[in-house]
């Protein structure tokens, strides 16, 4: 095979993908300093106001940390393609879900698998035969990353470990910065440059800040020049050598190019986080006072382009979404009202007692952990329900990558959530002195159903948002970003030194745009809600519980 064969990337085309790289990691380096700016403005100005009153009854439940299983699996190495028995931790929330595995039970750490970003998936047939029964798959979205084999000795075993793999799949978060402002800032700067090659619409951060600016540097590179070459390279016994080469001679390129960039761009910016932080500081009256002059004239100038699309998306969307969501969404939150309720009159209370309330406690927050069974149980049968009949009739809502899974991945959690804040104000009462299970019981249900209707209404909001991200992005928010550029002119002309350097004009239509959406999408599901709100108001005459 001749040399234009074994090397599709020529001279050109490797000039070509540097050119690509240079001008997307150009434009980041663009943004990323004034998101930075704009994400330290917004601490400095969170910081100088009150915070908002918490409606919510029920407390905070602390985070987490017991292990949720234990035990072991056989594991496919790497490297060495061999299986070996090792002892697996499932840890929680407090560490993001993360799962370890040890030499044995007690021996050495011998590595960690975190789940953001990956799936988990059964053996197929052909591995089945190859690999043997029991077979568990973790499998990344982007398939440059490592798929996770693994088998377990029975399939009651390797049931119980697939829904721990899947809660933490759903749940684990990107292993990001944890400086707030730095990872606000990366994120802003993220989206503008999706939004600037045409990328719209949801989508979910699962990588480090450089894998991830990596991964849609990567996207748009193939699809500008990359899908082109490994299409044109011929067939034949050598081909797939030959395409495993060109991608990773791409990896290489693009991940040596971002993390240096990525590095240059938080240095540069942390070295100046002092400097900006005491300039706001010092003029944060000001900066409030302009800044609502300014959100004001952008207003006006984008009321007219904002209104008509909001209302052709409230009728064509909205409307339809929640008279067909609504009502199952709300017998899924009546169900776990009802599941906390018998519960805890079940299974906890006739065993509980002063003595065994911590680990009783610790047994009734695993299980709602645990979906398939328990207070959860019910809810969970609504919700995949929703998923697997009635939203085929708006399947084609959803766009942008938001998907009908993550609609019920949001419904459930937002129902757990509320489950473990029941359990702990239980437990909180109790050891307060309220040791009349069946008073601090009902005191709890009221409290939750109080909660219910509030959280009820914050995840209707946050599903149409979603649901709406790319419409609203390529439809409003751009569109509305030209009209605005005049106003530059007058935050240029603020008679306050150095008071103009801390508005982004970018920033501050989002803002402005956002908030109009957010009071849209709150009238259309304030508009369902009488209805929605009278079905949890019966539930709770039913079960006789004051309202709170």
């Amino acid at each position: 095979m001749g040399n234009a064969f074994n090397n599709p990337l020529d001279e050109a085309k490797q000039a070509r993908m540097q050119e690509i790289i240079g001008d997307v990691l150009t434009l980041f380096a663009t943004e990323f300093p004034i998101h930075y700016k704009d994400a330290l403005i917004e601490k400095v100005k969170a910081e100088a106001q009150p915070e908002e009153e918490d409606e919510r009854q029920l407390p905070d439940f602390p985070i987490p940390d017991y292990e949720l299983k234990t035990g072991s699996l056989t594991k496919k190495g790497d490297v060495v393609k061999n299986w070996k028995a090792r002892h697996f931790v499932a840890l929680n929330k407090a560490d993001n879900y993360r799962v370890d595995y040890y030499e044995k039970e007690g021996g050495k750490l011998k590595g960690s698998i975190n789940f953001a970003g990956y799936s988990v998936a059964d053996f197929d047939e052909n591995e089945t035969k190859e690999l043997g029964q029991f077979g568990i798959k973790i499998v990344p979205s982007d398939t440059r990353r490592r798929v996770w084999y693994l088998k377990a000795s029975s399939e009651e075993d390797k049931a119980e470990w697939v829904k721990v793999f899947k809660n933490a799949c759903d749940n684990a978060s990107a292993p990001q910065n944890p400086d707030e402002v730095l990872s606000a800032a990366f994120n802003g700067a993220y989206r503008a440059v999706r939004w600037r090659y045409g990328y719209y619409g949801w989508y979910r951060i699962n990588y480090t800040e450089a894998e991830q600016l990596g991964e849609l540097v990567s996207n748009i590179l193939y699809r500008e020049l990359i899908s082109d070459v490994i299409y044109n390279i011929p067939a034949g016994p050598a081909r797939g050598s030959i395409v495993n080469m060109v991608q990773k001679s791409v990896d290489t390129t693009v991940m040596a190019a971002v993390g240096a960039a990525w590095n240059s761009g938080v240095q540069a910016c942390t070295s100046l986080r002092s400097t900006l932080e005491g300039a706001a500081k010092s003029l944060l009256t000001p900066l409030f006072e302009q800044e609502v002059k300014l959100k004001q004239e952008i207003q006006k100038v984008t009321n007219s382009t904002v209104v008509p699309v909001l209302q052709d998306l409230g009728s064509r969307i909205c409307q339809p979404l929640m008279r067909i969501c609504s009502n199952p969404i709300t017998a899924a939150y009546v169900a776990g009202i009802r599941g906390f309720l018998q519960y805890m009159q079940t299974n906890v209370i006739p065993e509980l007692t002063g003595d065994n309330l911590a680990s009783q406690i610790r047994r009734v927050h695993m299980s709602v952990e645990y979906w398939w069974s328990g207070p959860m149980e019910n809810a969970n049968k609504i919700c995949w329900n929703l998923y697997c009949s009635d939203l085929a009739d708006v399947a084609s809502y959803f766009s942008g990558g938001y998907s009908t899974y993550s609609l019920y991945s949001k419904v459930l959690n937002s129902i757990r959530d509320l489950m473990h804040r029941a359990i702990f104000a239980f437990e909180t009462r109790y050891t307060d002195g309220f040791t009349n299970f069946g008073d601090n019981l009902t005191e709890v249900l009221s409290r939750l159903i109080h909660d219910s209707i509030l959280s009820l209404k914050e995840l209707l909001n946050s599903i149409l948002g979603g649901i709406l991200q790319d419409p609203i992005e390529s439809g409003i928010i751009n569109p509305c970003m030209s009209l605005v550029k005049p106003i530059q002119d007058v935050i240029d002309s603020i008679p306050v030194p150095g008071l103009s350097d801390l508005f982004n004009l970018s920033s501050l239509t989002e803002d402005v745009l956002n908030t109009f959406v957010e009071t849209s999408l709150g009238a259309i599901v304030d508009g369902s809600f009488g209805q929605i709100e009278s079905q949890i108001d019966a539930t709770r005459r039913e079960l006789n519980v004051p309202k709170k």
